[in-house]
């Protein structure tokens, strides 16, 4: 029970403390009229360790997101006690109502995870939006311009969810190997993308873009943004999350000082940066997207590679060797296990032509006759036995050819199982 006491305290703890360290970071990025800070990175915090904890640990999550938002609402804001426990109810009510959404997503497919997360932050922007309006409109009626404020809240909490999550979702499980990593090329591939991405986006996100660029200096915004989704594709889900976070962080950075087409003019102190963040938002989902089809490709990749070395270990096992022909040209595919269970003369077999012509004479013709049957579609199947020489010897084999059909009915691949059933010098 201590233990468990200790877990959740520590658990808590460490939740509070990053809320509020990253939500100081935060603050400094940039001023704005609005009550509602203009960059806000801290939900995410909350939002990825709610969904990277255990379902034991998230009572915890919970708790200290509740604590670091009330001393916020306190000290950040400057409202009253009870005002100040309502504001932490808003930001921790909002994120376990968007982590709950988020959650439903199966982790074996990254697009619905991707699709969920993306969903459970609108959820948690909107709502909290919403609610941090009425409070703001309790504490300030005279000074509060609603628009502004739900902007501000909602896309402020929607792009900190959507680039500090993923991280945090990343690297949960993280250990240090020393082998095993990335290769250096695709490391470098992404490293010189990363590189363009920064070039271009201190030239486009600094002050005096419209003096530069003129009439054109709008346009430029999504320049740089390509040069982001290539990197995060080529180094993954850690790097590629970790990348985005920075990149995003920069720009936002950069307009916060004045610079880049969002701030060439602004209806009030911080709108600029409200703007650049529902433009980093739409290209945080990109991104995201992008990584989750990727990594769908991988985990595809690996499947289909584990459901074939089982087929081979199955194959091998049973003293069973295959083999794809082309029906038209009659180039051959050898499967694993034929170099095992016919020798190394089948493999360098490229052509049915090539093993026909290694069938004994007398075998031949009824070789012959049942690959015409099947690879132009006369019959779906041929079965038969033939003695052929391979590496100077003949086995006595057993083939049973069928025929794949495309679409169109039309013969598209013949599969062929080979048996060796005995050999004679």
């Amino acid at each position: 029970m201590q233990s468990a006491r200790n877990r959740f305290m520590l658990v808590a703890g460490v939740v509070a403390l990053a809320y509020l360290f990253v939500g100081a970071l935060s603050a400094a990025m940039a001023a704005s009229d609005t009550q509602a800070i203009a960059v806000w990175l801290a939900s995410g915090v909350s939002f990825g360790a709610m969904l990277a904890s255990s379902a034991s640990h998230r009572t915890a999550v919970v708790t200290g997101t509740a604590v670091a938002t009330v001393l916020w609402g306190a000290i950040g804001h400057a409202l009253p006690w009870n005002a100040a426990i309502a504001f932490g109810l808003i930001e921790a009510g909002s994120i376990v109502l968007g982590t709950w959404v988020a959650s439903r997503a199966n982790v074996d497919r990254p697009l619905q995870q991707v699709t969920l997360l993306v969903l459970g932050a609108c959820v948690t922007g909107i709502s909290g939006a919403t609610l941090a309006n009425e409070l703001w409109r309790w504490q300030y009626p005279e000074q509060l311009v609603s628009s502004n404020e739900w902007r501000a809240w909602a896309f402020s909490t929607i792009v900190g969810i959507l680039l500090v999550a993923p991280v945090i979702g990343a690297f949960k499980g993280f250990a240090i190997k020393r082998s095993g990593g990335m290769p250096m090329k695709q490391f470098g591939a992404g490293a010189a993308m990363f590189a363009l991405f920064l070039v271009t986006t201190l030239i486009v996100f600094n002050r005096g873009v419209d003096a530069r660029f003129g009439e054109i200096a709008p346009t430029l915004a999504y320049l740089p943004m390509p040069f982001l989704l290539l990197a995060s594709m080529f180094w993954g889900p850690r790097g590629g999350s970790l990348a985005t976070l920075v990149g995003a962080v920069l720009i936002i950075g950069l307009t916060a000082r004045g610079g880049g087409p969002f701030a060439v003019s602004e209806a009030f102190a911080g709108e600029a940066v409200i703007e650049v963040q529902a433009y980093v938002c739409v290209w945080a989902v990109l991104l995201l997207a992008g990584r989750a089809l990727n990594e769908a490709r991988r985990m595809a990749l690996i499947d289909a590679r584990e459901w074939q070395l089982r087929y081979e270990r199955t194959l091998l096992a049973t003293g069973m060797a295959s083999v794809e022909f082309d029906p038209v040209t009659g180039a051959a595919v050898w499967g694993e296990s034929a170099e095992a269970v016919l020798g190394k003369d089948a493999v360098q077999l490229r052509n049915i032509r090539d093993w026909l012509d290694r069938v004994v004479m007398r075998d031949r013709p009824l070789a012959q006759a049942g690959w015409d049957a099947v690879a132009s579609g006369r019959h779906d199947g041929s079965a038969g036995t033939c003695d052929i020489r391979l590496d100077g010897r003949e086995l006595h084999v057993h083939t049973r050819f069928a025929s794949v059909h495309g679409p169109d009915g039309a013969v598209e691949r013949v599969v062929c199982l080979i048996r060796a059933e005995a050999h004679h010098a």
